[in-house]
């Protein structure tokens, strides 16, 4: 049976992953928890940031601008690069997003390594303004020593946080590999694509809300994302 109560859930309390990025400041340390880096184009669209859905080749050069809306309009877009990290001060599992080129040292890191899972990384801002250039840091973790929890799908995160409606997704996953990792956790890579003909249908419909989840959608989806607060 279902348990009711008639109090809120405290305040950040949510199933899902929020999405950060390099505080102006204070910095950013934490432990990666995904295999591999996950590079997307966006744009600032409408008032938000949208994923870009033109057809792009291996190198990221643009092959078919047609599907994507925002690149049809003429907005620029902009590359990030996410992975999903573990705050073992906080307890707090998330999405972490920078440029391209603050990225680079995670880049070198899993060249070197052969993944990035259990890279520690510190994020900063050296000149402490909110659109400063990001400089990351890496070490490496022992997991050994300590717990890091395996990660989330982060293409499902980011669907979830850009609010992509589930139907207009193609979601497929490869089989865990045999061996598993130094942590015990075997790596099974998603595969998400936007099917670009039902989201175009659906966004062109008179009420072109999202349809509602499916229970096991949200827990696939990684449930609720928090609202993005930054804007660098």
């Amino acid at each position: 049976m279902p348990t009711f109560r008639t109090t809120l859930p405290p305040e950040g309390k949510h199933m899902g992953f929020s999405l950060k990025r390099t505080p102006a400041t204070s910095g950013l340390q934490a432990t990666v928890t995904a295999e591999d880096l996950l590079v997307c184009d966006t744009h600032f669209w409408h008032g938000r940031t949208t994923p870009c859905e033109r057809t792009v080749n291996d190198e990221g050069g643009t092959i078919d601008d047609s599907p994507c809306q925002a690149c049809r309009e003429k907005i620029p877009f902009r590359t990030h690069c996410y992975v999903s990290a573990f705050d073992a001060k906080k307890q707090e599992h998330f999405i972490f997003e920078c440029t391209t080129h603050a990225a680079k040292p995670l880049a070198e890191y899993r060249d070197t390594v052969g993944t990035i899972r259990g890279c520690i990384f510190r994020a900063t801002r050296p000149k402490g303004t909110p659109n400063g250039q990001v400089a990351i840091e890496t070490a490496t973790a022992d997991l050994k020593k300590g717990h890091l929890p395996p990660a989330p799908s982060v293409m499902l995160a980011l669907a979830v946080i850009w609010r992509i409606p589930m139907p207009g997704l193609q979601i497929a996953h490869e089989k865990a590999d045999e061996n598993l990792g130094a942590d015990g956790y075997a790596v099974r890579r998603p595969h998400v694509r936007t099917k670009n003909d039902r989201l175009k249908t659906m966004r062109e419909q008179e009420d072109n809300a999202s349809e509602p989840l499916t229970m096991a959608e949200i827990l696939a989806g990684n449930g609720h994302a928090k609202t993005e607060k930054a804007t660098a």
